[in-house]
């Protein structure tokens, strides 16, 4: 089967997950990948189309609203003639709302994968493509989501229960188990991992962290920028906290998840995280809240479940999980995923 996987943005985590299906995926099919010109992950067998976006966010933005750029990359995707093509992300972008069109024009099956069915709340781009992704989610053969927890969501904007598939978020922890050393000890740790953003809870953190007055010290790392009033409390209290705040290599985050005792996810609102599974491969027990796609994923790690914007649950929560055992479950390593992906892909070949 000659699939196109087609990835809009591949900058963090998104390219992490995106180069993780994309080598067991070309070796089922003849995968085609479109990516934008500066993705250096690795392909496997695909064979690449790269498309240029601009060194800058304003050139990558221009490009995106030029709808002559999105026809040459529509020419080329018709020239490889997929049997079907998987919109990976930019659901809500004008290229993908042209690209549904044209596929839909064309009698091509047209998959999307929508990572966020809510859009993170204070992000006014992505509130901006949850408006502009149902022209393509209309147009869409299929719609793959992460969670069961989503699909009343999708269903309410016209999505019937056969266009729907859910795959599980699949595990990224391979790239950062490779780092594993002897030489780093476990230490009575708490850490939140991810890039710091209002929605994820870091003011609840920082005040469950306060509780516990360093027994364990709380390290947050990640890029992104802490309110002023949480950063002087991080640097006034350095015996209860500890900030990395900065881009952080696959080997700085294995290191930190070798040190930790457990992993803290207090957010607000979520969809899905790779997270949980990236800590449960290291044996670290999770913590996080009881919402969206963590209704899944953290009991599925044998983690604890919390309430949001409960500090002294999460202190609670926080001490009960030093005494979990986590679970990794092999099954969602993409080896054994991309295997549901093809399924999906066929599924659009027999309706």
């Amino acid at each position: 089967m000659r699939t196109a996987l087609v990835a809009l943005s591949v900058r963090g985590a998104m390219g992490q997950y995106l180069e993780a299906l994309a080598r067991p995926l070309s070796e089922r099919l003849e995968l085609h990948l479109f990516v934008p010109e500066h993705y250096d992950g690795d392909a496997g067998q695909a064979i690449l189309h790269r498309f240029p976006t601009g060194r800058t966010r304003l050139e990558a933005l221009r490009q995106f609203l030029n709808p002559l750029s999105a026809k040459r990359i529509w020419k080329e995707l018709r020239m490889v003639d997929p049997e079907g093509i998987h919109l990976f992300n930019g659901e809500g972008y004008p290229w993908g709302c042209l690209f549904a069109y044209w596929a839909k024009r064309d009698d091509k099956p047209f998959i999307i994968t929508i990572h966020d069915p809510e859009p993170h709340p204070g992000n006014i781009i992505e509130l901006l493509n949850a408006h502009l992704r149902r022209v393509t989610m209309i147009k869409a053969t299929r719609i793959h989501v992460h969670s069961t927890h989503f699909a009343g969501e999708i269903a309410k904007q016209g999505i019937s229960k056969q266009q729907l598939h859910v795959i599980p978020h699949g595990s990224i922890a391979g790239r950062f188990t490779r780092y594993l050393t002897k030489e780093v000890a476990r230490e009575p740790m708490v850490l939140f991992f991810g890039r710091l953003e209002a929605y994820k809870g870091l003011d609840t953190l920082v005040e469950a962290g306060l509780m516990l007055g360093g027994k364990p010290k709380v390290a947050i790392a990640g890029p992104g920028k802490l309110p002023s009033n949480l950063l002087k409390v991080i640097h006034d209290q350095s015996a209860i906290f500890e900030l990395h705040n900065r881009y952080l290599t696959d080997e700085d985050v294995a290191r930190l998840f070798q040190r930790a005792s457990v992993c803290i996810l207090p957010y607000h609102q979520v969809t899905q995280s790779s997270v949980p599974l990236i800590a449960a491969a290291f044996g670290v027990p999770v913590v996080g809240s009881a919402l969206g796609g963590f209704l899944d994923d953290i009991p599925r790690v044998n983690g604890l479940l919390v309430p949001s914007g409960d500090p002294r649950a999460l202190a609670q929560g926080i001490t009960k999980a030093l005494d979990l055992v986590p679970y990794y479950p092999r099954e969602l390593e993409f080896e054994e995923l991309s295997n549901s992906f093809v399924t999906m892909y066929r599924s659009c070949l027999s309706s």
